[in-house]
């Protein structure tokens, strides 16, 4: 934890990129995520003065990229709550952000991205004026025009008396619910210039908690119900919140499908149902909880006559333009405030008559789901190519420690890591987002975050190669956070075949086997790649050969390295 200053009167007079430092600190920043720039200086200096004179200060994290920055910065929020910062260099640097943007915006993580600006002046007797020529060519009309879809505020710091109280704002907003992306630009010689005094920290609004009458709705609803279901993706971002939906299921006996952007109910809890949506279409009441895509209803959609009820902090979903499940009863509230309340409320409409319709069915819907688990065993236990993953995976979840942190980017074998990696609360993360390369950035920042804990990206080749993997893994190497990285190895952009199969099956690419550009043999040869960064890799053909290889990778990661183990797959 960053040391923080008590009071602005306690600070000398100083420039306002130090005052940037100190307010990061006193913001809670623990690690700073950064790409330097030429507009940075200011700031690298200001970092160089707070650890030579022990200052407050945020730890600095050298990103050779800057997708691997703030995808490190999703993780390391998802892991501890706390508000983020990122800082890149100008119109390049945000655009190198990428797809980690759109992560970001769907996970909502309050992050401050700081980017530089070209500097305004050419007089050289105000300090910080243009020097170079890529101070003309990196100026863009319109810098923060990048962010705009996905970011919630940008402002640009136009003096250094006016940056703590912009800081402070964009801190305020990125935590404000629900959370998201600030955007604030610096240019050169506003952090050159004299700080103004230190303002006071901008609390951000309490979290929303439930409208009491439409709670009480919701409650009713779900005690009348005769096959009610709970469908959950990100409740479990607030592990508190586990038990609380484990007692509800449990009361109402109804099953919880699992989309697992989180870690929501125990898969080893007797009506955790995963992703088993046959449930969907026999549904007459189903309770929506933090979930951004309900069904896909190309594939399942619950009855016409069943009624949906959600709680959710965006229930709207305004940044999906065209977002429109028929939700009967929408509820605007944080989770963690919201099922408390909802279990308080159940238990007030608990006659005896109702216990007993709801053990009964608690004990159907569990014994149901048990023959649903026996088949994910079997696919465990089977040596068909279909089912490689499972056992692949079925593996490495009896070798996981028990404490170890899961991040998972498999894509088209997610739904075998769904059925087949059990993880505690909080020891289970997934992007949930469609921009890939996630995973290996993210697990920087989740060593970051929790430095004590074995720290495991589970990954796609495809996904591996979009995640810039020698970025990530030198840095993970620089900033003492090494980590293992699972390579799920099928030789394919499997997540691009599919549809041209599933659109065109008699068309020509499915009658030759000839899918463009979705083949991605010659494969990288991982674990060159991991030495290379300093750390090592191994190939693993068997899942008979897992649990001997991830403890050599936990080794390996003791030892200071990455560890990349390159687990071959099937060709589809």
């Amino acid at each position: 934890m960053p040391n923080r200053p008590t009071s602005g009167d306690e600070l000398p007079s100083t420039d306002a990129a130090r005052r940037l430092i100190e307010l990061l600190a006193d913001e809670g920043v623990t690690h700073l995520f950064m790409n330097p720039g030429t507009d940075t200086a200011p700031v690298q200096e200001a970092l160089a003065a707070a650890r030579a004179g022990g200052g407050p200060h945020s730890e600095s994290v050298l990103c050779v990229h800057e997708h691997v920055a703030l995808s490190s910065a999703i993780a390391h929020h998802m892991l501890t709550g706390r508000p983020q910062a990122v800082m890149v260099h100008v119109d390049a640097g945000t655009l190198n952000l990428g797809g980690s943007l759109h992560n970001a915006q769907r996970n909502r993580t309050p992050v401050v991205v700081f980017a530089g600006r070209a500097p305004y002046t050419v007089t050289t007797d105000v300090p910080g004026h243009r020097d170079a020529t890529i101070h003309w060519p990196q100026e863009q009309l319109d810098q923060p025009a990048v962010m705009r879809a996905y970011g919630k505020w940008a402002m640009e710091v136009p003096r250094g008396r006016e940056l703590g109280t912009i800081v402070r704002r964009a801190f305020q907003v990125a935590q404000a619910s629900p959370q998201g992306m600030a955007y604030v630009m610096l240019p050169r010689e506003a952090l050159m210039d004299p700080a103004g005094p230190l303002p006071s920290r901008l609390r951000p609004p309490s979290p929303p908690a439930p409208d009491p009458t439409a709670l009480a709705e919701v409650a009713e609803r779900l005690a009348e119900a005769e096959r009610p279901v709970i469908v959950s993706a990100r409740t479990g971002a607030h592990p508190e919140n586990v038990a609380v939906l484990a007692r509800l299921a449990d009361l109402l006996g109804a099953p919880v499908l699992d989309q697992r952007d989180r870690l929501n109910l125990p898969s080893d809890h007797p009506l955790y149902a995963g992703t088993h949506e046959e449930l969907l279409r026999r549904a007459d009441v189903i309770l929506l909880l933090d979930v951004e895509v309900p069904w896909i209803p190309a594939f399942v959609s619950p009855p016409a006559d069943a009624t949906i009820l959600q709680i959710d902090i965006d229930p709207a979903k305004p940044s999906m333009p065209t977002w429109s499940f028929p939700v009967d009863l929408p509820l605007t509230a944080d989770t963690r405030l919201a099922l408390p309340a909802l279990e308080r409320a159940l238990e007030g409409l608990a006659t005896p008559e109702r216990r007993r319709r709801w053990e009964a069915r608690r004990e159907r819907v569990a014994a149901e789901l048990v023959e649903v688990r026996e088949g994910w065993r079997r696919r465990a236990a089977s040596d068909r190519p279909e089912d490689a993953a499972d056992a692949a995976l079925a593996a490495l979840d009896r070798s996981l420690p028990r404490d170890a942190v899961v991040l998972e980017e498999a894509v088209t074998n997610r739904p075998a890591l769904v059925r087949q990696v059990g993880r505690q609360p909080g020891r289970y993360f997934s992007s949930g987002a469609p921009s890939l390369g996630w995973a290996v950035g993210g697990a920087l920042g989740a060593k970051l975050a929790r430095p004590e804990a074995p720290v495991v990206a589970v990954c796609g080749d495809g996904s591996f190669q979009f995640a810039v993997p020698n970025a990530a893994l030198w840095s993970a190497r620089r900033a003492g956070a090494p980590f293992v990285a699972v390579v799920l190895n099928n030789g394919s952009y499997r997540a691009s075949r599919l549809p041209v199969m599933n659109l065109y099956p008699e068309g020509a690419a499915t009658r030759r086997s000839d899918f463009p550009e979705t083949d991605l043999r010659p494969s990288l040869d991982h674990t060159l790649l991991a030495r290379a960064c300093g750390g090592d890799g191994a190939v693993v053909e068997s899942p008979a050969e897992l649990g001997d290889a991830l403890a050599w990778a936990l080794e390996t990661v003791d030892c200071g390295g990455c560890a990349v183990l390159d687990v071959r797959l099937p060709a589809p």
